[in-house]
């Protein structure tokens, strides 16, 4: 059973609590901000539960203590204050406590510093130049200082060209996932973590793979290698067609159906599956991202399959009646 203080709260109270939120997020309030704040709180019950519910679901996301959890959220970049704040607001919409609230939602991703959503890519070059892009529903970290050039992968994948800064030359460049940390020594790579497992792609350089209960893995220029927290598999080719999503395209070259459409499934919204009785049709060609409709037009078009759409976000390869 519900708390009354874990409660949902009204939808105005919200909107409200979430103006004065940003205003403090901004900084000291003025004499006369400060007399309006403490006139709204002394109005209602409820504006007292949504600012309390506030300062505690704050304390939950920084997992600091209240008095300095404000400071914290207040020193994030805009981007990221933004983000938080969609997720507090919410939190008081549909009640619960922090603690389920922590459990509910994906708060390491949503508070990340980088985030690509589902059918989008990024780009971006960081403080030692070098390029990093995030594949579709990704989300990572960055945090740079002066032992280490750490690129935390929350979700997704990510493909890197380490840059050369001369002032970053002393500081190693880590790509850390739930699995492991990869080093790169001047390298271009991608890597990819799902479900408590990780794959590299590595095209230049050289790599160490180091995992969080096991040996150092070593890996050279045009080999790839999947682990796990505790043990990896045995290196293989570097597949140039995996990093095909960063110029927009997915490759696929004697590729089973399934495995296909499981690929494509990440980079559009909501369910889409694939019929066990059509998984292993053979398929060839390049497909641009860019619409990913139009590549279901056109596998109906090119094999004896079809296309059956329950909404738009429920959508089945079955085999062609």
């Amino acid at each position: 059973m519900t708390r009354h203080a874990d409660a949902p709260i009204a939808e105005p109270v919200v909107e409200q609590a979430s103006h004065w939120l940003m205003l403090h997020w901004q900084g000291s309030l003025d004499s006369q901000q400060q007399a309006a704040f403490d006139a709204w709180l002394a109005d209602d019950a409820e504006h007292r539960r949504a600012w309390s519910r506030l300062g505690r679901l704050q304390q939950e996301l920084t997992q600091v203590p209240a008095a300095t959890s404000l400071n914290v959220l207040r020193q994030q970049p805009a981007l990221r204050r933004r983000h938080t704040l969609k997720l507090l607001t919410a939190l008081l919409l549909i009640g619960g406590s922090g603690a389920l609230a922590h459990r509910a939602l994906p708060w390491r991703e949503a508070m990340a510093d980088l985030r690509s959503g589902v059918g989008e890519t990024l780009q971006r070059t960081l403080a030692d130049g070098s390029q990093l892009q995030l594949n579709t529903d990704t989300a990572v970290d960055i945090r740079f200082n002066d032992r280490e050039r750490r690129i935390r992968l929350l979700r997704g994948e990510v493909l890197l060209n380490s840059g050369h800064d001369p002032a970053f030359a002393h500081t190693a460049l880590i790509v850390e996932t739930e699995a492991g940390d990869v080093q790169a020594l001047g390298t271009r790579f991608s890597v990819h973590t799902q479900a408590g497992s990780s794959s590299v792609q590595l095209y230049e350089g050289a790599l160490e793979i180091r995992l969080r209960e096991g040996s150092p893995v070593q890996l050279k220029a045009g080999q790839s290698l999947w682990f796990t927290s505790k043990r990896n598999g045995p290196p293989g080719k570097a597949d140039l067609n995996a990093i095909a999503w960063s110029e927009g395209r997915l490759v696929a070259e004697q590729m089973s159906l399934g495995r296909f459409i499981a690929e494509l499934s990440r980079y559009r919204p909501g369910v889409l599956r694939c019929d066990p009785a059509v998984a292993n049709y053979p398929l060839s060609g390049v497909f641009p991202l860019a619409d990913t409709d139009r590549i279901l037009q056109a596998l109906e078009q090119t094999l004896p399959v079809r296309v059956q759409r329950m909404t738009r976000y429920w959508v089945s390869v079955l085999p062609r009646d």
